[in-house]
């Protein structure tokens, strides 16, 4: 009888094992490591750069996108912001129609929105831009991507 008890007791710990510790620690593991993603971040043959400034916070306008080494062939662009450590937020971008040039000037991105963390939190979440190059036919014929880290911290 003890040891059919005792059996039981192991089958639950086990189970409480299998059930509730190893999800438990792969997400703080998973977790942990989705914050490092950018650094990993395949950053494609397109370079980028921008700067968020306080007024791109939120429901400001999207900042201006520095762009390098864009294929010939190129006509529209698509871009698209999102935050690493919020994957389900959506940040938006723009489609960019008959495109020339190397800049994506301010506020050119009809549906983006900012990163907007909350203003008491010190933690910098990470942002990553991605700008696809189109042709004329809307293929994809090249992408460049670029990772930032924002918070409110940064404009105080």
């Amino acid at each position: 009888m003890i040891f059919v008890v005792l059996l039981v007791l192991k089958e639950n710990y086990v189970r409480a094992i299998l059930v509730v510790i190893l999800p438990a620690f792969a997400f703080v593991i998973l977790g942990c490591t989705a914050t490092r993603l950018g650094s990993d971040l395949d950053s494609g043959t397109i370079g980028l750069d921008f700067t968020f400034q306080k007024f791109n916070m939120c429901f400001g306008p999207s900042p201006e996108i520095r762009l390098t080494n864009l294929p010939d062939g190129t006509t529209n662009l698509n871009v698209s912001l999102r935050d690493l450590d919020h994957p389900v937020a959506d940040h938006g971008g723009g489609y960019l129609k008959n495109f020339s040039g190397s800049v994506i000037p301010a506020g050119a991105l009809e549906q983006y929105q900012g990163p907007c963390p909350s203003m008491d939190d010190p933690f910098r979440p990470h942002y990553v831009f991605k700008v696809e190059a189109l042709d004329a036919t809307g293929k994809v014929i090249a992408f460049g991507q670029k990772m930032k880290q924002c918070g409110w911290q940064d404009f105080q």
